[in-house]
């Protein structure tokens, strides 16, 4: 391998790392906001039932 291909092969490298990175992470990400969602709806939906309890 010729010295003036490695800057473009790491460059490469780093750019492909990153997107498999991305891939990797990005579903669990996704997995972990509606999980994080669900969790305050439903404490949102508690409080609120506990509200119409006690308001009458």
């Amino acid at each position: 391998m010729f010295s003036h291909e490695s800057v473009p092969l790491i460059s490469l490298f780093i750019i492909m790392l990153v997107c498999v990175l991305a891939a990797f992470l990005h579903p669990i990400h996704a997995f972990w906001s509606w999980v994080q969602r669900r969790k305050s709806r439903s404490s949102l939906e508690r409080t609120e039932q506990v509200r119409k309890l006690y308001s009458r």
